[in-house]
This record gives C-alpha cells, sequence and structure tokens, in this order.
C-alpha cells in the first residue's frame, strides 16, 4: 500500500501530453501533484470563478501573444478601403476637383489700364490784387468766363458808396419824374408854337393882299391877328424854354453824381480772357509752368499756402490778393505716382486725365508734359499738359486722377483664365459644352486682372480655374454656377 501523507495532492491518472499541460491549452488546468493543499480545497476541475464565468482564465502573458478579435476586423476594413479607393482614385479626384470648377463667357468689352494718383493742378494764371482799402463788390458769379479788360470786382469806401449811389439814385428819379410831369406841357408848347407859325404865315398873306389893295381896315385887322399871334409864340417858346433848361440842369446834375460815384469806385478789370476764380491759396505766383520740374513730391506737398476767399461786401486791404484770372487754353497736372507707374507712363505719350470729384465734364485729353527723377521714397511726379481747362480745374489745385494710359477693346476674359502651355498662351474651352480643349490666344492687353484676346469668339464658354482640369477632361453643368467634371 502506498503511503498517503495529510496536505498533499496525489494524482490519480496520468498527465495528458500536449494538452492540458500545454500552454494556451481549452482543457482542464493540470493539477500539479506533490504540492500542498488546504483542507476542503478541491484538487480537481475548473476553479470556482472559473465555473461561475464560464471561461478559462489566462495569464497575462497568453494574453499579450493572442491579438484581439476587433483588431483584425479593423485592419481588414481598412484594408479594404485603402484598395478601394486606389482602384477609383480618378474618379474620385475628379468628383472632388468639380467642386472647384467654374465656367465663364468670353464677351466683347474693354478694358483700360488706369494708373491712379494725387494731382496737382497748375494753371496759366493772374492774381487781381485790391488797388485801394476798402470794401469789395463782385462782378461775376465763380468760375465765370470773362473777357479782357471786362470787370471783376470793384472796391469803395461803403459809407462814401452810399452816400454816392443813394445822390445818383435821387436825381435819377427825380429826372425821370420831371420827364413824366412836363412830357405833356412840352409837347403842347411845341404844338402851340407850331400852329402859331402856320397862322403867322397865313396872317401875312392876308396883309400883304390888304396892302395890295388899299383895304386899311384890313391891314389893321391884319397887323393884330399878327401881333397876337407873336406874342402867343413867344410865350409858348419861352415856356418850353424853361422846361428844357430845367431838365437840362437835372441831367447835369445826375452826370456831376454820377462822376463822383465813379471817384469813389475803383474797378478791377481782367487782363486777359479766361475763367474769374475768387478762391486763391496763395500758390499762384509760386506753382507756374515754368517752375515744373523744380520740385519733388516732398516739396509739392509741403509747400506753404495761404487760403483766401473773396465774398461779396468783405473789407480787404491795398495790395491783398482778391480774384485770379485762369487762362481757357491750357493748364497742367503733376500726378505723383509710384516709380514702376511712372516707368510705364513714360512710354505713353497722351493719355486720358479722369477727375472722379469734378461735377460736369470729368476727362480731358493730355500730352506727356514732363518725367522727375526717381526718387528714394519710391515716388515720382509725372506732369501733363491738358488741352484745355475743365471747369473743376479752376478753383480746385489738389485732385485725385485717374491715368487712363491704355484702353484694349475686344473679347475679355479673367487673367486667371489664361495659362501658357508649350510656350503658347491659351484658355481651355468647352467643346459641345462638355469636353475641356486648350485653345491657343494672343493677349491684347491687360489690366485689372482681365486680359483682352484675340482667338476667341464671344460667348465662348471659357474654364476660369484652368489649373483643375487637363485637356480631354469631361465637364458637366450642375446647380449652383459650378460644373461637375469627370477624367478624361
Amino acid at each position: 500500500m502506498p503511503r498517503y501523507e495529510t496536505g498533499k495532492v496525489y494524482g490519480a491518472f496520468p498527465r495528458a501530453e500536449g494538452r492540458a499541460d500545454r500552454p494556451g491549452s481549452r482543457g482542464r488546468s493540470p493539477v500539479r501533484t506533490g504540492r500542498r493543499v488546504k483542507a476542503g480545497t478541491p484538487v480537481g476541475g475548473r476553479p470556482r470563478a472559473a465555473q461561475g464565468a464560464g471561461r478559462v482564465r489566462r495569464s497575462a502573458s497568453e494574453r499579450r501573444r493572442r491579438p484581439r478579435r476587433w483588431v483584425r476586423t479593423a485592419l481588414f476594413v481598412l484594408t479594404a478601403g485603402v484598395l478601394a479607393a486606389l482602384a477609383g482614385y480618378t474618379t474620385v479626384k475628379a468628383v472632388l476637383v468639380s467642386q472647384f470648377v467654374r465656367v465663364v463667357l468670353a464677351h466683347e468689352g474693354r478694358v483700360e489700364d488706369v494708373v491712379h494718383g494725387q494731382a496737382y493742378i497748375i494753371r496759366h494764371e493772374v492774381v487781381l490784387r485790391s488797388p485801394v482799402s476798402g470794401t469789395v463788390t463782385l462782378s461775376l458769379p465763380e468760375g465765370a468766363r470773362t473777357r479782357k479788360d471786362s470787370e471783376v470786382a470793384s472796391l469803395s469806401d461803403i459809407e462814401e458808396r452810399q452816400q454816392a449811389e443813394a445822390r445818383v439814385s435821387q436825381l435819377e428819379s427825380e429826372l425821370e419824374a420831371f420827364n413824366a410831369g412836363n412830357a405833356a406841357e412840352e409837347k403842347s408848347l411845341a404844338g402851340t408854337i407850331l400852329e402859331a407859325s402856320e397862322a403867322a404865315r397865313s396872317g401875312a398873306a392876308r396883309l400883304r393882299a390888304a396892302c395890295l389893295a388899299g383895304d386899311f381896315t384890313a391891314i389893321d385887322r391884319a397887323l393884330s391877328e399878327l401881333a397876337s399871334l407873336k406874342r402867343q409864340q413867344a410865350d409858348a417858346a419861352a415856356r418850353l424854354a424853361a422846361i428844357r433848361r430845367d431838365r437840362s440842369a437835372l441831367e447835369e446834375a445826375l452826370a456831376a453824381a454820377r462822376a463822383t460815384l465813379q471817384q469813389v469806385v475803383f474797378p478791377v478789370a481782367a487782363p486777359q480772357a479766361g475763367y474769374v476764380s475768387y478762391s486763391l491759396d496763395g500758390l499762384e505766383e509760386t506753382l507756374t509752368p515754368d517752375s515744373i520740374g523744380r520740385y519733388t513730391t516732398k516739396d509739392i506737398v509741403t509747400l506753404p499756402r495761404r487760403e483766401v476767399v473773396t465774398t461779396d461786401k468783405a473789407k480787404v486791404q491795398a495790395g491783398d490778393p482778391i480774384a485770379r484770372i485762369v487762362a481757357d487754353s491750357e493748364a497742367y497736372v503733376s500726378a505723383i505716382v509710384t516709380n514702376g507707374d511712372a516707368d510705364r507712363l513714360a512710354a505713353v505719350k497722351e493719355v486720358t486725365l479722369r477727375f472722379p470729384s469734378f461735377a460736369g465734364c470729368r476727362e480731358v485729353k493730355a500730352d506727356l508734359f514732363h518725367v522727375g527723377g526717381r526718387e528714394r521714397n519710391g515716388y515720382c511726379l509725372v506732369t501733363y499738359r491738358t488741352q484745355g481747362v475743365l471747369e473743376g480745374m479752376v478753383s480746385a489745385r489738389e485732385a485725385e486722377v485717374g491715368i487712363v494710359a491704355h484702353v484694349y477693346v475686344g473679347v475679355v476674359l479673367p487673367r486667371r483664365a489664361v495659362v501658357r502651355r508649350g510656350g503658347q498662351d491659351g484658355v481651355f474651352v468647352l467643346e459641345n459644352g462638355v469636353v475641356c480643349r486648350f485653345r491657343p490666344v494672343t493677349i491684347v492687353g491687360e489690366a485689372a486682372g482681365q486680359v483682352v484676346v484675340d482667338g476667341l469668339k464671344d460667348g465662348t464658354q471659357v474654364v476660369a480655374t484652368p489649373w483643375l482640369v487637363t485637356e480631354g477632361t469631361r465637364v458637366g453643368r450642375r446647380m449652383g454656377g459650378g460644373v461637375l467634371a469627370w477624367g478624361g
């Protein structure tokens, strides 16, 4: 009989090689012989915790070695997705890119190459100054055209002028009233004298006949009639002479009053024909056509000014500027532009100057007159001589100007629609509205993000995003103004 010791476990069956004792086997856990156990501890079968859980407890090393099922599933799905993406890459790419493809219509139009800058207006102008101290009276409105020697304004002492004007007005009223009151009497007296003269001629004829007939009675009657007519004519002539003397006196007094008025009023006349302006800035005798080329951009901006605006009834001192006459033949416009723009403008001899802030006519043709030196601040003065004077140039010294250097007319496209392929400029057009085809074009001119080209017809469909398509790309329209493209 074998001897059994209390507290030891003795196996009743031999081990199953390669099953229960193998790591990771699904059999029962092996019972190791020779190990000590406590009383009541089961020596065979699953542990109690494992019996309730329905699974086999594995060690940490076993769990690390066995991959979980969800990891294998995820790897499978990812692999399948990558393979599907690679298989449909062209289609997917075309669909995604199509969301950004845009098509425009080529159209007939014009593109202007405009350089913007700050302009300073230089004119042929003459400053008119006050001959005496006094009150100025404006004779013309601002900006009016005037002839040579026409009165622009007048100067006088206000009190003396008012008295002289009142005296002239009084005498004019008196003369008018005198003429109105004596016109009828004067006419009647003139008629009386005429009738008396005719009656005297008739009486003289009767007297001559009576003398020839020796009729003394008729002679006496004829003499009496002639004497009465003579007295009547003399009285009428005396009254008429008195009326005329009184009128002459009033006229002489009026002439003297007017002469007095002229003596207290000093007229200011225009020395030349042109436009009159009562707004001065003190640069009229500094910024002249002869000074062009002497100033830099900094100089012309910092020139000291003395603003003067002459108003009606304003008090002025002798020698103060009150107006200026601007010649209407031409003006000069000095524009501050960048050095790069100056280089472009130097090659253009005739331009159109556009002044958006002016009222009425805002454009004038001009010829290149002078290009200043390129300054270290990055700017340059470019001066043009205008072919006429705009209304806004009479009063303004500064203004925003647009220099229209070139105007291109033809088929207009966005600049981004033009690409270069094989050394040739071109665009992608839609053939039959579906397929993208490269079409060579010639750029006539470009400005402000637009180009004018030769080689396209008005209304041609052009891809505005050519970097998204290639030759043969098929395009279909979709809602929203874009297109749907797929590989071609």
